[in-house]
């Protein structure tokens, strides 16, 4: 089969140390275009790649291009819902990063788009795939530590506060974090309550808790985005005989019971393509772009996640646990 040909809009860092990096060590695909706005981005391009591929200055002749097989978009969050849409009309395969839209009222729109969409379409949620998450799901599933009694995510980070947003920090990180709570519980969660704190202007805070009702098990997701820590992302799972701990960056898994405790790691492939997952992410669209079936982050997968992320928004509006409803008609 001769290779795939990929267009990539943006040429930001997630591109340079993420995309182009899991492309290569894949090797089925062919980067053949790239679109930037700046002189200086262009000028960077034709650095790396010379006269070997197709540089536009803006992304719709890029869409417009008979020779792309796939497009990945990565801009800022601003642009997500907009470029999605748009490359969804060129009929081509698209990788697209989460958050599908910036503000609650666009989020519904492109989620329908991409609900009705033919073409293969894959939301990067790379953290479900890590080999760590599925060991943990299938000793929770075992029993390893007993019954599950809750499931928690802490996510600390010096990446900064974001003022004057019209989404929850909750709803923006719900379709990787949340995924993850799903993958270990095997469920969705049927309400959701958040608290925050007033101290970002708008209605994003830099420190905010979701919690998700799995039936009575509880699953919480701690944000922290203005830590003096740079990053750590650990996972918490306490049951009734014992805990797993995971931290998601190294792939380290610990068992703790009353009888035994182990230490073993399950990371993702090495080297990281910038994050762990990454590498998992883009073989697994490429594989679908090669199959014809659908990707397993396909817009199914994101409108169930999108729709826990959407009730947190309500919870943010009342105050008081919201009820996950359906974001699909029909």
């Amino acid at each position: 089969m001769s290779k795939i040909k990929i267009g990539i809009i943006g040429y930001g860092n997630w591109v340079k140390d993420a995309y182009i990096p899991a492309l290569t060590y894949d090797g089925r695909a062919d980067i053949v275009a790239i679109s930037a706005k700046s002189d200086t981005t262009i000028a960077a391009i034709k650095s790396q790649f010379g006269n070997t591929i197709d540089v536009y200055s803006n992304y719709e002749d890029l869409l417009n291009s008979p020779s792309i097989d796939a497009i990945m978009i990565a801009v800022p969050d601003a642009l997500h819902g907009k470029i999605v849409m748009e490359a969804l009309d060129s009929g081509k395969a698209i990788f697209y990063e989460p958050p599908i839209g910036h503000t609650r009222d666009l989020i519904p729109k492109v989620l329908k788009k991409l609900i009705n969409a033919p073409q293969i379409t894959h939301a990067d949620l790379e953290l479900g795939l890590i080999p760590v998450i599925a060991e943990a799901a299938k000793l929770i599933k075992n029993k390893a530590i007993g019954k599950t009694q809750t499931v928690s995510i802490d996510l600390r980070s010096n990446w900064g506060p974001e003022p004057d947003q019209d989404t929850t920090n909750i709803n923006r990180l719900s379709l990787w974090y949340v995924h993850v709570l799903n993958i270990l519980l095997n469920a969705t969660p049927k309400r959701v309550l958040i608290m925050d704190g007033q101290g970002t202007d708008g209605r994003r805070q830099s420190r905010s808790t979701g919690l998700f009702d799995y039936n009575s098990i509880w699953g919480e997701l701690k944000v922290n985005i203005d830590s003096v820590d740079k990053l750590v992302i650990t996972v918490e799972i306490i049951g009734s005989k014992g805990d797993i701990q995971i931290d998601i960056l190294t792939g380290e898994l610990k068992l703790r019971t009353k009888e035994k405790s182990l230490t073993e790691h399950f990371p993702a492939l090495q080297p990281y393509a910038d994050w762990p997952g990454m590498r998992e992410s883009i073989t697994h669209f490429l594989n679908a772009i090669e199959s014809g079936n659908p990707s397993f982050a396909n817009a199914h997968l994101v409108a169930e996640l999108q729709a826990i992320g959407m009730a947190s928004e309500e919870s943010k509006d009342t105050g008081n646990w919201a009820v996950v409803k359906s974001m699909v008609s029909g």
